[in-house]
Order: C-alpha cells, then structure tokens, then sequence
C-alpha cells in the first residue's frame, strides 16, 4: 500500500510527500529492478524540489548496485547541467551513451551539453544520431538548428526547427529570432560586399564593420552561456545565500550586456525561455526578488 501511496503521489506532483513514501518503499523493496526504479523516482522527486545533492546521492546509491544503469548516469548529467557543472554532465550523458547507444534521449542531452561547452562539430555528430534513431524527437531538432546557426547554415536551421515545432517543441520563438539576426548579417555583409569599390568606404573600414558585426553574434552566445551557468548556480544550486548574492553584480553585468546585443541585432531582450531554477534570470534583479 505504502509503494501504491508513493507512485500515486508521485503521479500527482505531490513530490514532497513523494520523497518520503518513497525512500521508504526503497528500504523495504528486496528487489533490485524494484529499487532501481524507486530511487530513479525519488531523485526525480528530489530534482523536481531542487534538492539537487540528495537526488545525486540517490543516484549514486543506484550506481554502487547497478554501475550499469544508464537512466541513472543519465539523471546525474541532467542534475550536474542545472548546476552548471557541464563537464561533469557531458561525461554523465557519455556514460549512458555508450552503455545505451540506442537511446536518442542520452544523444539529445550530450548533444545539448556539447553546444553549451561551445563544441558544436560533436554536438552535430551527436544530434544527428539522435535523429536517426529518433526522427520525431522535438529537441533533437531544435538542438540541431542552434548548431546549424552556429555553424552559419542557416536555411538547415531553420528545416530543423520546423521540424522540432511539428513534434511539439513549444520554445521555438527564441531560435527563430537568432536565426533572423544571423541571416540580416549575412544580408548587411553580402550587400557590403557587393557594392561597387568607389561607393564604398576604405576597405579597412570596410572590414572591421564585417568583423564588429560577426562578433556581436558570437559575444551574444558567449554571454548567454556565462549567465545560464550563473543562473543555474544561483537559483537552482546548492549555494549559500552569501555565495548566491555574491553572483548578483556579475549576473547584472551580464543581463544588461544581452540585453543591449538582442536589442541591436533585432531580438526580445527577455524570452520566457530564459529560466534557471523557476526564475526569468534575464529580468531585473527586483522582479527576481519578487
């Protein structure tokens, strides 16, 4: 009845009350399959509460029985990438790949770890995969058009992210801004370039205006990375209130540089997508403290 109670609670995102029935249906189950999956509910319910050590204990408890348990090497990279400690989360995904290479979600997640750690050609060969084994996985596609306008191709971007929206990815809005952005550079420089010799200004000029405007996109991507790492730290880690405060100055820096770049190349300054921890980390600090 106890376990019924816990799946029922978990069922219901009653997580709180979950973490309790569950962790003790864990020291009750004689099972190992029955435990597996009972602690991979509980980090679940831990995660969902944003008790991030504990749902990383749970599934270390899975590992020292299991060493094979690809779900769980797959929930730890999952924790580790919402405290920002990427490295950590692409040898996670990694495990769970190579003990399940079949699995497109343990593609996806590496993929996207890969993107964040600014490493697109193997997030490429990794998103690819994922959808070959899956070709109606949403964020497979939408991981591959952020690595497709990455690498400047942008009309395949934007198949990939038709292709994400017609199998449910709901936060296509954002990508299709910096899509748009890219391809309006690619406009400026192809009319820059274009233009005959005499119209135009020196050719120095002329270059250091094609090179200022190539990286404003990628400051902007660097930038966003930086502050979605602090964000995850801040918001969803397992940090002081001393050691969060402390990431607020740097955090407002950040916010305000982004801000100013989305503005120039045409994008919303603030996306709903742009959320660590349950916080909108691109609006001001007060709305944050609200």
């Amino acid at each position: 009845m106890s376990m019924h109670e816990a799946l029922e609670a978990y069922e219901n995102k009653d997580f709180e009350r979950a973490a309790v029935l569950l962790a003790a249906a864990v020291q009750r189950s004689d099972a190992a399959d029955a435990r597996e999956q009972l602690r991979l509910k509980l980090a679940s319910a831990h995660d969902e509460l944003q008790r991030y050590p504990e749902a990383l204990a749970v599934l270390k408890d899975i590992l020292e029985e299991n060493p094979s348990s690809s779900a769980a090497w797959n929930n730890i990279g999952v924790v580790c990438r919402r405290l920002g400690k990427l490295d950590d989360a692409r040898k996670a995904f990694e495990n769970a790949y190579r003990i399940d290479p079949e699995n497109a979600d343990h593609l996806v997640n590496l993929g996207a770890v890969c993107l964040k750690l600014s490493d697109p050609g193997n997030a490429l060969q990794y998103l690819q995969l994922a959808t070959e084994l899956m070709p109606g996985h949403p964020l497979a596609h939408a991981n591959l058009a952020l690595t497709y306008a990455v690498f400047g191709r942008l009309e395949e971007a934007e198949d990939a992210l038709r292709l994400a929206t017609l199998y449910g990815f709901a936060q296509a809005e954002e990508i299709q801004q910096k899509i748009d952005a890219l391809k309006q550079l690619r406009e400026q420089m192809k009319e820059e370039k274009s233009r005959p010799a005499e119209e135009r200004d020196d050719e120095e000029a002329e270059e250091t205006g094609t090179a200022h405007a190539a990286g404003e996109v990628e400051l902007l991507l660097q930038l966003e990375k930086e502050m979605f790492v602090l964000a995850e730290q801040r918001y969803g880690g397992d940090l002081s209130a001393e050691d969060a405060a402390a990431l607020a100055p740097r955090m407002e820096d950040l916010r305000k540089s982004i801000r100013l770049i989305r503005r120039r190349l045409g994008m919303d300054e603030v996306s709903d997508s742009d959320v660590a921890g349950g916080v909108n980390y691109m609006r001001d600090e007060e709305a944050d403290a609200r």
